[in-house]
C-alpha cells in the first residue's frame, strides 16, 4: 500500500529529520528523511547605514553597513566612486556586522564614502561624508602687548582653518573671552597678565599665549606742600608717589633740576631737605615723577624769611566798649618777605575769617567793636 504525506503552510519550524514507519505482522521498517526550508527570496535591504560625520586628523572612523535579503546580499565600499580594497593598510573590515573602520584618519580619507549591497534579486546602495580636519593653527603669533590703565584694550587671536573653530581666551585659568577677538573698554591694572588663546576643532585644541602689561600714570600719594621757614632754619618736602612701572622722581626750582648742595638735597624717599636755610634758595619747587606711562607734577612754594626787624611795634591802646580800635605792626626782612600773626591776649591766633569783628590788612588790626 502507498500512504503520502502533505504538508501545508510550511513553516521554519518544520524544518529538520522526519521518519515514515511501515508495520505488519513481520514487523516495523522505518525510513528517516530530512526536511530542508529556503526562505521566499526577497532583495537587499539595509538594517544599519554609514552616517556622515566630520573627525580631527589622526582619529579613528567607524562606518556601517548592513543588509537583508535572500539569499544574503554581498557588500562593496567605494570612495568617490572608486572601489575600497578593504584589505588595505589602515583599515579594518568586519563582514559580520558591516563595519568599516579607519583606524587613524588624514586630510586624504576626506570624502563621500558610499556601501552597497548585492543578491540575485537587486542591490541597494547608501552613502555618507567623511570631512577631516587639521589641528587649527593660530596665526599670525600672538604679541605681547602694554597699556595704560583706563585705556582700551582688543586681543585677537586668527586661525586657520576658521571655519569651524571654536575659539575662547583665558587669563589665570579663568575664561573671559569666547570669540576670537577681546576688547577691554577700561583697562585697570588687574586685567595685567598671561592671556590664553585656545582655537578647538574636531581636530582638537591649538594654544598660544601673550602678556599684557598695565602701566598706571604717576599718582602723587603724598604732594608737596608750601613751607615758610626763617633763614638757618631746617625743613623736609616731601614727595612720595605711586605708578606701574614705579617712577622716578626729579625736583626742579623754576626751570632748572635741583642737585645736591649744602643748603638742598634729595633723599632716598625723594624728600627734598632744606638745611641752614638762605633766603636764594626761595622759589616754586616741582617734584617731576616718571614713568613709562607718563610724567605727573606737583609743585610747593618754599618761602625763606630773612632777618626781620619791628619798624613799628604795637603800642597800648584804651578801647570804649563797643567801639573800634585798630593796631599797627610793622617790620622788614633782608629779602622783603614779611609773614605777621597777631594773637589775643590768651596766645590764640587771631583768625580773620572767624570772628567778624576782626580784619588784618599790612600788618594792621582792626576791630570793629571790641567788648
Amino acid at each position: 500500500a502507498s500512504v503520502g504525506l502533505v504538508v501545508t503552510n510550511v513553516v521554519q519550524a518544520d524544518m529538520g529529520q522526519w521518519s515514515c514507519s511501515a508495520t505488519n505482522s513481520y514487523g516495523t521498517v522505518t525510513v528517516h528523511f530530512q526536511m530542508n526550508i529556503q526562505a521566499a527570496s526577497n532583495a537587499p535591504a539595509f538594517t544599519s547605514q554609514p552616517a556622515s560625520q566630520t573627525v580631527g586628523v589622526g582619529a579613528r572612523v567607524t562606518l556601517r553597513c548592513q543588509a537583508g535579503g535572500v539569499p544574503s546580499p554581498a557588500i562593496m565600499w567605494e570612495k568617490d566612486s572608486v572601489d575600497i580594497d578593504l584589505t588595505a593598510a589602515g583599515l579594518q573590515w568586519i563582514p559580520s556586522t558591516g563595519t568599516l573602520t579607519i583606524l587613524s584618519a588624514s586630510l586624504s580619507d576626506a570624502g563621500s564614502y558610499s556601501c552597497t549591497a548585492t543578491n540575485a534579486h537587486g542591490s541597494v546602495s547608501a552613502a555618507a561624508t567623511v570631512a577631516v580636519e587639521a589641528l587649527a593653527v593660530i596665526t599670525p603669533a600672538l604679541r605681547n602687548q602694554t597699556v595704560v590703565a583706563g585705556n582700551a584694550l582688543t586681543l585677537t587671536c586668527r586661525s586657520t582653518p576658521s571655519l569651524g573653530v571654536r575659539t575662547r581666551w583665558l587669563l589665570n585659568g579663568m575664561v573671559v573671552g569666547m570669540a576670537s577677538a577681546l576688547t577691554i573698554a577700561s583697562t585697570a591694572l588687574a586685567d595685567g597678565g598671561q592671556y590664553w588663546c585656545e582655537a578647538t576643532n574636531s581636530a582638537g585644541t591649538a594654544r598660544a599665549s601673550l602678556f599684557v602689561t598695565v602701566q598706571a600714570l604717576p599718582t602723587f600719594t603724598t604732594p608737596p606742600s608750601d613751607v615758610i621757614i626763617l633763614a638757618g632754619s631746617s625743613v623736609n618736602v616731601p614727595c612720595r608717589v605711586s605708578g606701574v612701572p614705579p617712577p622716578t622722581v626729579s625736583w626742579v626750582l623754576g626751570s632748572t633740576t635741583v642737585q645736591n648742595t649744602p643748603h638742598v638735597s634729595i633723599g632716598g624717599d625723594n624728600t627734598l631737605a632744606i638745611v641752614n636755610a638762605d633766603t636764594t634758595i626761595s622759589g616754586a619747587y616741582t617734584c617731576v615723577a616718571t614713568n613709562a606711562a607718563g610724567t605727573a607734577r606737583s609743585s610747593a612754594k618754599v618761602v625763606i624769611i630773612g632777618r626781620v626787624t619791628f619798624t613799628t611795634f604795637p603800642q597800648d591802646i584804651t578801647a570804649v566798649a563797643g567801639k573800634g580800635a585798630t593796631m599797627a605792626c610793622a617790620a622788614t626782612s633782608d629779602n622783603g618777605v614779611i609773614s605777621r600773626t597777631w594773637y589775643y591776649p590768651n596766645d590764640t591766633r587771631i583768625d580773620p575769617t572767624a570772628d567778624s569783628r576782626v580784619a588784618v590788612s599790612d600788618g594792621t588790626l582792626s576791630f570793629t567793636s571790641v567788648d
